[in-house]
């Protein structure tokens, strides 16, 4: 069995570009989420360089078009999705390049969150299951032995409050095909702390 997917969200410098891609990570997300402290313009992130991890830009309010215009200036390979865009909206953009958050906590069972995500087969390539009820970046986990249970159609992440203290443990319990680090990896919000990544990356990585 192959190593899960790491993805670190949040970059804003070049250093931590370079940091996480060094570490292992396989997907790096800058945030474009007009609320977000790490937010950034497209010139900001095409600026950045490029490194082996593929590059996920982070979407909340943006209409298809400025998705599909970001992507293209910022050089991204992925559009993580979480404004509650709609199957058609993915495939819009392309059932390859998207990943779609869901919110477990919006659920009274786990049941519905499958039938949620049910609903996307065929329309995205990762689903991403995160903590509270909307947007992102919380610092707060989710309950991973009930996610234990999940079995949706196409392979997900787990986020939420994720870093070196817990996410060997949120892999064994919850059994995701990834994990996505942000606020748990971070010296301050944007800002990661590359000991705290590279210790969670082994974790993940199992080197």
């Amino acid at each position: 069995m192959s190593a899960p997917l790491a993805k670190v969200c949040g970059m804003t410098r070049a250093e931590d570009v370079v940091g996480c891609a060094e570490a292992g990570a396989d997907l790096l997300g800058f945030i474009f989420a007009a609320k977000s402290p790490r937010r950034l313009t497209p010139a900001q992130a095409a600026a950045l360089p490029r490194v082996a991890a593929k590059r996920v830009g982070v979407f909340v309010e943006q209409t298809l078009e400025e998705v599909l215009s970001i992507m293209a200036e910022a050089e991204l390979d992925l559009a993580q999705l979480h404004g509650g865009q709609d199957p058609e909206f993915c495939r819009a953009v392309g059932p390859h390049r998207v990943i779609r958050a869901f919110w477990p906590q919006k659920h009274p069972t786990i049941g519905s969150l499958a039938a949620e995500m049910a609903a996307f087969d065929g329309a995205v390539r990762y689903a991403l299951l995160d903590a509270g009820t909307s947007g992102g970046g919380h610092g707060t986990s989710l309950d991973f032995s009930a996610l234990a249970e999940l079995a949706p159609p196409m392979p997900w992440l787990l986020a939420g409050g994720l870093g070196p203290d817990n996410v060997a443990e949120a892999l064994r319990i919850a059994k995701p095909h990834g994990v996505d680090l942000n606020s748990g990896v971070e010296s301050s919000p944007g800002l990661k702390d590359l000991q705290k990544v590279r210790r969670s990356l082994w974790s993940v990585k199992g080197v």
